[in-house]
C-alpha cells in the first residue's frame, strides 16, 4: 500500500475509534445531516444521466441479530456502522445516497479522471474493512457487543436522476438504474469481509490494483445479467 493511503487509513481509523467510544458513551451524534450533501448535487443535475462508481455496503447478518438482539443493543450496532461508513465515503469524495435498513447506499462521480476515482473507491472499500476491524470490532467488543461483518458490492455506469414531483426543491430526488441494480445483486454472490465489483469498475482500475482481484465463477441459473447488446455473461471479481 502506497504510504499516503496507508497514513489516510490510519488516520480514519483513529478518527473512527475516537466517534465510536463517544457513541457508545455520550450518544454522539453525526456531525452532519450526510444526505443533504447528496441531495443538493442531485437537485443540481436533476433529470441528467452521469456515469457514477455506485457502492453498497451491507452488515452481515441483521435479520439474524434483529432476532437474536435486544432493540437497544441492535440499534446500537445499527447506528454505529452506519456513521462510520457515512464518514468514509465522504473522507473518499463519494456521496451518501441512502440508508437502506442494514445497508448504505453510495455513489462517486468524477467527469475528469474516472481511472483515478476507480482505484479511490476501491480505497474506500478497503477502508471500511479496517474502519470494521481495526476500531469498531474491538471497542464492541470491550462494551459486551457482537463483532460485526461487512460486505462491499461496487458497479460503475449511467445513473439517472429522477425528481418525484414538481417541486424543485422540496420533491424527492434519486438515483436509478442497471448500475445500482448489479451492485445491489452482487451482494447474493459476496462473501463476509469480502470486495466484489463489476466489470466495468475492473476495466477501469490500474494494473496494481487489478492485481488484487479475480474473476469470480457465476452460474446462468444466478447470475442473469449479461453485457449490453451482448450475450455475454458481466463479469464480476473478487478481491484475494
Amino acid at each position: 500500500m502506497p504510504k499516503k493511503n496507508k497514513t489516510m487509513m490510519n488516520l480514519s481509523i483513529h478518527s473512527s475509534k475516537k466517534r465510536v467510544k463517544k457513541a457508545l458513551n455520550e450518544d454522539f451524534e453525526y456531525h452532519h445531516l450526510a444526505l443533504s450533501r447528496s441531495n443538493k448535487f442531485l437537485r443540481k443535475h436533476d433529470s441528467e444521466r452521469l456515469p457514477m462508481f455506485v457502492l453498497y455496503v451491507d452488515l452481515v447478518g441483521s435479520t439474524k441479530m434483529s432476532v437474536d438482539l435486544n432493540p437497544e443493543t441492535l440499534n446500537v450496532i445499527i447506528r454505529t456502522f452506519s456513521q462510520e461508513m457515512s464518514y468514509v465515503i465522504e473522507d473518499f469524495g463519494g456521496y451518501v445516497l441512502k440508508f437502506v435498513g442494514d445497508a448504505v447506499l453510495a455513489y462517486f462521480y468524477d467527469k475528469k479522471d474516472i481511472s483515478q476515482r476507480a482505484d479511490g473507491v476501491i480505497e474506500c472499500a478497503k477502508t471500511m474493512q479496517q474502519i470494521i476491524d481495526k476500531a469498531i470490532n474491538p471497542i464492541l467488543e470491550e462494551d459486551g457487543f457482537p463483532k460485526i461483518q461487512i460486505k462491499v458490492t461496487i458497479d460503475f455506469g449511467d445513473c439517472s436522476i429522477v425528481r418525484y414531483g414538481a417541486d424543485k426543491y422540496r420533491s424527492h430526488v434519486d438515483l436509478i438504474g442497471l448500475t445500482l441494480n448489479l451492485a445491489a445483486k452482487m451482494q447474493n454472490y459476496t462473501k463476509p469481509n469480502q470486495i466484489i465489483i463489476g466489470k466495468s469498475v475492473f476495466i477501469k482500475l490500474e494494473l496494481k490494483t487489478k492485481k488484487l482481484f479475480k474473476k469470480k465463477h457465476t452460474d446462468s441459473t444466478g447470475w442473469i445479467f449479461h453485457q449490453l447488446k451482448t450475450k455475454t455473461p458481466y463479469s464480476i471479481y473478487y478481491n484475494i
